[in-house]
């Protein structure tokens, strides 16, 4: 397969004499944008004065990095080339940044390791991927590295992102560089204006969403919407299994939500998925009704929301970043807060739907289980493991400068970049948020559904198996929007998910699916 490659970027044809100035994140995006043809409107803040405080490992004149990463547009890249910049001015090493659509990403990577071409020295991914690559021995092992690096400040990364994101057999793979958890969206001027709370179980939710759906909500005298969630491939199936994590869930994260980790049979025949189908298909008749409108993209429901046309959505921390822009009609008019959860849960001893108690449901919360979604998880950035000493030095050393707070701090709350929260410390430092523009009562809500969210023990970790985008996407979204069209019932949807995921993991090999999704959960296989 002939990747497609928007761009070669060689990062040091856009310093010259203004590398450390302030024009340089313009320079560098509206060079990309020049390449790629994507908007150049918003500059990050001059970090050129912290420079001299992380500055990487010296004697690394002379390499030239080759960095795969996705396509620029929706961010993540436009931070890492800014980085590039930075990086090669402290180091005199050479960054060469190589673009790919994400549908093309995973596959161009997995190419180049197993022919041993070794294009690319550095490539940031998600973390889903990083079992493929390490399994084979792809990747480098960097747990040396971090242990004698103090300014990464690894202890300050979230203790999920380190244990479920960047480790794999308790060795460290990747460095985090992102963080993502799905949480609930409201807008609380509304809430606040008609004394109600924002909804802590899902049938509120509905309840809210049937409520709200019709009114108008932005004072443009047209109807909107009570909930708007997207329905594409990528996000089609993470929207569902946000409603019903707090269904399957209940053990903690190691119990997992997507299959049996004794059969890996997966968790669909059973009521209380059933019902968690119904919840999910029921938000979409308070959502956009055309029919051109069910796949709508992340980007679109959130352009819907940032307008006022929608009283809740469920997304990542993205949004929390976009909304606080000072041209969002809704700036500091929304609340953010930990996903609903369900009073009813399913019992894996019985298979039967059941309510909450302490056995079952060991850290719900006044009888709700709470089961918040880490979906897709963030980037993360990993190290080609057939690289030379001093070139493997200088791959570390950049995606360490990357990840160190100086730099980070700001790639957060800068919404351009498409990275979110992932340390501790910038979800209990409300100041830089409230610097950015959110007010005081906004970034407390913020970072604290984040924080619970992460802080949760029974926090569900996304699908981390081979081939996991066969079974989201292939498989499971043509069904769900089968169910949303009304074209087949929620059990016959039951049926062919079941049917479905058993031939692809009996295709793959039951027990080795079986042994990748223990690793994923980090338990022992018996």
């Amino acid at each position: 397969m002939m990747l497609i490659s928007d761009c070669l970027l060689s990062v040091r044809q856009f310093l010259i004499a203004q590398l450390l100035t302030r024009w340089l994140p313009v320079g560098l995006s509206l060079a990309i944008a020049a390449c790629h043809g994507i908007s150049a409107n918003e500059s990050r803040s001059d970090s050129s004065s912290d420079l001299k405080k992380t500055t990487p490992h010296p004697n690394l004149k002379g390499v030239t990095l080759t960095v795969l990463s996705l396509t620029p547009g929706n961010g993540i890249t436009e931070p890492i080339i800014d980085h590039a910049a930075q990086f090669e001015a402290l180091t005199e090493v050479e960054i060469k940044i190589i673009t790919a659509p994400f549908d093309l990403l995973y596959q161009e990577i997995l190419n180049d390791f197993r022919r041993g071409i070794h294009n690319y020295d550095v490539v940031i991914i998600p973390p889903q991927w990083k079992a493929d690559y390490v399994r084979y021995g792809y990747l480098q092992d960097l747990t040396k590295r971090v242990k004698t690096d103090s300014a990464i400040q690894w202890e300050d990364i979230a203790v999920f992102f380190r244990e479920y994101h960047a480790t794999y057999e308790g060795e460290v793979y990747a460095i985090p560089l992102d963080g993502e958890v799905l949480s609930l969206y409201y807008r609380s001027d509304i809430l606040e204006q008609q004394g109600i709370i924002p909804p802590q179980t899902w049938d509120q939710y509905l309840d809210l969403a049937r409520k709200m759906d019709g009114q108008d909500l932005n004072n443009d005298g047209e109807a909107d919407y009570g909930s708007c969630l997207a329905r594409t491939p990528q996000a089609n199936s993470r929207m569902l299994w946000a409603v019903a994590s707090s269904f399957l869930q209940t053990q903690g994260t190691q119990q997992g939500a997507f299959f049996d980790s004794d059969t890996m049979k997966p968790l669909v025949n059973n009521p209380a998925f059933i019902e968690a189908l119904a919840i999910y298909k029921e938000t979409a008749t308070y959502g956009p009704k055309k029919p051109e409108d069910e796949t709508l993209s992340v980007m679109e429901i959130r352009s819907l929301f940032l307008s006022g046309r929608c009283a809740l959505t469920i997304d990542w921390g993205n949004l929390g970043t976009l909304a606080m822009k000072s041209d969002s009609p809704i700036k500091n008019q929304f609340g953010t807060a930990i996903l609903p959860g369900s009073p009813k849960v399913l019992d894996r001893e019985t298979g039967q739907f059941v309510t909450c108690n302490q056995s079952i449901c060991p850290y719900s919360e006044e009888g709700i289980n709470y089961a918040p979604y880490a979906a897709l998880g963030g980037w993360v950035g990993t190290v080609n493991n057939d690289l030379p000493a001093k070139t493997l030095s200088a791959a570390y050393a950049f995606l360490s400068y990357m990840s160190q707070p100086e730099q980070s701090n700001l790639d957060v709350i800068t919404s351009s970049t498409g990275f979110n929260p992932y340390r501790i410390s910038q979800l209990t430092d409300r100041q830089s948020w409230i610097e950015a523009g959110m007010n005081k009562q906004l970034a407390s809500q913020y970072l604290n559904a984040i924080y619970l969210s992460l802080n949760n023990p029974n926090i569900v970790l996304d699908l981390y198996i081979p081939q996991y985008e066969v079974y989201q996407q292939k498989i499971l979204h043509p069904i769900l929007m089968d169910v949303l069209n009304n074209e087949i019932s929620l059990s016959e949807a039951i049926l062919q998910i079941e049917s479905s995921w058993e031939k692809k993991t009996d295709e793959l090999g039951r027990e080795s699916q079986r042994q990748a999704y223990c690793q994923s959960l980090k338990i022992e296989c018996n």
